[in-house]
């Protein structure tokens, strides 16, 4: 199946142009300052969602709604139908207040979401290069492998006719962390840290 970010990609000129002569060519260098900046959006993300949501509001809102659902869902399982038919009146209310939750989760994601997407096309691939760590344990597409080390070797010896050049950007070894790869783990790592520094966290919204 085709993926819109492939798609997107194919459009000319937003296809990110991975410097093959990074600022920080030292790989431990690269990965603190890249997770330093993938910290740092983090934030601004965490930031933004406070000030353009009610954290409040939707917490509450995901609380009533997992507890309808969990009554809901333990009223079909004890094929209780007094019970299923009061439900079932409030339903149009939590799916309203569910609706209206999405569009408050949105709307920091759409005014994050240009400026974040220039930096990954114009900025991070020519600082960074197109990887920025070594990990031991391999996670498949987000590290390189042994094939996108034999592509990105090959490719650097067709641009310089040199058998033992190396690209100083690229897959040089497996195990390789990508740049995005590493801003996602970053990410993921740090996000529930951030979220209680800034108070923006909120209880998940389980399913029925």
């Amino acid at each position: 199946m085709i993926s819109l970010e492939s798609l997107i990609m194919q459009i000319p000129g937003l296809a990110p142009h991975y410097t093959q002569h990074p600022i920080f060519p030292n790989m431990f260098t690269a990965m603190i300052f890249a997770a330093l900046i993938s910290i740092g959006l983090n934030f601004a993300m965490a930031i933004l969602r406070k000030k353009t949501t009610d954290i409040q509001k939707m917490s509450r809102i995901m609380k009533e709604t997992n507890e309808w659902r969990k009554q809901y869902t333990a009223a079909i399982r004890k094929q209780d139908k007094k019970l299923i038919e009061e439900l079932k009146k409030k339903q149009a209310y939590v799916n309203k207040m569910s609706m209206e939750m999405q569009q408050q989760q949105m709307r920091p994601m759409l005014i994050y979401m240009l400026p974040s997407f220039m930096l990954w096309i114009f900025v991070f691939p020519s600082i960074f290069g197109s990887t920025v760590a070594i990990s031991p344990l391999h996670i498949p597409w987000i590290m390189c492998n042994e094939e996108n080390v034999k592509k990105d070797s090959q490719q650097i010896q067709n641009q310089t006719g040199n058998s033992h050049s190396v690209p100083s950007s690229g897959c040089i070894v497996p195990g390789q962390v990508f740049l995005w790869g590493w801003f996602l783990i970053t990410s993921f790592a740090f996000s529930g840290i951030i979220s209680k520094i800034t108070g923006t966290s909120m209880p998940s919204l389980t399913s029925t």
